[in-house]
């Protein structure tokens, strides 16, 4: 049973090998354009935006989401041998 949780965390290991093996290794040129600073927000727009907030009371108690969950393709690889061996 041990040979087996081996070889299949080595075949999940070696699973981005090709991938890694054939990657472009030369140096990329980065291009820097600069751009000018957005204009301020006119005095009207700042204006609705207060008026509105002032009218939801609900704006001022929000607070968004704490907890993101990002997963990648061989993590997922990962986790479904995981589930397959147990």
């Amino acid at each position: 049973m041990n040979t087996r949780i081996a070889s299949l965390a080595i075949l999940a290991g070696l699973a981005g090998a090709p991938a890694v093996a054939l990657a472009d290794t030369a140096p990329v040129a980065a291009e820097v354009q600069r751009t000018a600073a957005p204009a301020p927000a006119s005095q009207s727009e700042s204006t609705s935006y207060a008026q509105r907030e002032a009218q939801d009371k609900q704006a001022a108690d929000f607070q968004g989401g704490n907890v993101v969950i990002v997963m990648s393709g061989a993590a997922l690889v990962a986790l479904v041998l995981i589930l397959l061996i147990l």
